[in-house]
């Protein structure tokens, strides 16, 4: 199965091309402000790098989120488009899942990405042959999160965690008070990788590609906004959690 990957969802872009399992190629940039220029590029070079074109391609695949607001709406918006023209499988792989697929070894990895003021997108898996979700894809302050994997290490056997993504070595003394062996993630696990988007969406169920939206977790400051103008509700087609 030829699977197409994409990653916009921080300010690396990541673009892949896999054959099941095996990642035939893949490309990234580190680039803050111009995946929108950027992307289109990366997936033309691939695909004629690998004399293959779109409809060569059986499954894309995209970063769902959490991530950048902006970012998340264009690699989502590109394969949703891509699947609903020419007919094709789509699926939405977790962020924060793809940056625990990184960590071959067997421990709690904790995934996170800064989201500022001691809050992190996170979440907990275990790194084995088949990934297990131990602590849920959320927004959490910091503090939470700590409690988060205090209560799972209470009731589980671990001997090691490893925390990858950004902004986690700055809550070293919160971490160093789990009490258990622990390291970060390296340059190379601590960014997202469309080729282990691939990995993972092999196995994944496609969905409608109008279906596909992105996770954010958090709600916007606009969508904050309007409701204390409006006094609405907020719309039932997005994932949320409470503020902190």
């Amino acid at each position: 199965m030829k699977i197409l990957s994409v990653s916009t969802a921080t300010n690396h872009l990541s673009v892949a091309l896999n054959d099941g399992q095996q990642v035939i190629v893949e490309k990234n940039e580190q680039d803050e402000r111009n995946h929108s220029e950027h992307l289109d590029p990366l997936i033309d070079e691939i695909l004629k790098d690998n004399n293959l074109t779109l409809k060569d391609i059986d499954r894309f695949a995209v970063a769902i989120g959490p991530g950048s607001y902006t970012g998340l709406r264009i690699g989502i918006t590109t394969v949703k488009m891509f699947a609903s023209i020419l007919s094709k499988e789509v699926v939405g792989i977790s962020t924060l899942q793809a940056l625990a697929k990184g960590v071959k070894e067997e421990a709690l990895v904790i995934t996170g990405l800064d989201a500022r003021n001691n809050n992190y997108f996170a979440a907990g898996y275990l790194s084995r042959d088949v990934q297990q979700n131990v602590i849920p894809d959320g927004h959490y302050n910091i503090d939470v999160l700590i409690k988060a994997i205090q209560e799972y290490v209470a009731k589980n056997e671990v001997k090691k965690i490893v925390f990858v993504g950004s902004g986690l070595k700055k809550q070293d003394e919160k971490i160093k008070s789990l009490g258990i062996p622990y390291e970060y993630g390296t340059d190379e696990q601590n960014v997202i990788h469309a080729g282990l988007i691939g990995q993972l969406a092999e196995n994944a169920i496609p969905v409608d590609p109008d279906k596909l939206l992105p996770r954010y977790l958090r709600r916007t400051q606009a969508e904050v906004d309007w409701h204390k103008k409006t006094g609405k509700p907020f719309e039932p087609d997005s994932h949320y959690v409470e503020e902190v």
